[in-house]
């Protein structure tokens, strides 16, 4: 399989030199990114241009202002009872930004932990 055709989900912002760097130098398609902020999805691939206006300014995934396809969203940390796509509700953006790594909704052939939340993979979870 080309690089090109797959797909990653990464934590660590676009803000930090780690996830900053997975989104100029990686040409997967990249389906999410969680970072201090909140959790920014879509299984059809995040607007590769916009991803990297945030690379370029350092901001946060809240900064995100690329076109999202109708099964994808953005969750902020100060969300509460957001309902997602597919008829989720989110009661707590900071606890789903906290373990949307772990979503199994979100998937991906890749997971690149970046930084951003610590601890992302232990011993409970790395299954």
């Amino acid at each position: 399989m080309k690089q090109s055709e797959c797909t990653k989900f990464i934590t660590g912002g676009p803000d930090g030199d780690l996830g900053s760097n997975e989104v100029l130098m990686g040409e997967e398609k990249v389906v999410g990114i969680v970072d201090g902020s909140g959790v920014l999805a879509d299984p059809n691939g995040l607007d590769r241009d916009a991803l990297l206006f945030l690379v370029q300014n350092r901001l946060m995934v809240s900064n995100y202002k690329g076109k999202l396809s109708d099964q994808g969203y953005m969750v902020k940390v100060s969300d509460k009872n957001i309902t997602l796509p597919d008829g989720r509700l989110i009661e707590s953006g900071i606890n789903f930004r906290n373990t949307a790594h772990l979503d199994p909704h979100i998937t991906a052939d890749f997971f690149v932990p970046c930084g951003g939340r610590p601890e992302a993979i232990n011993l409970t979870n790395v299954e």
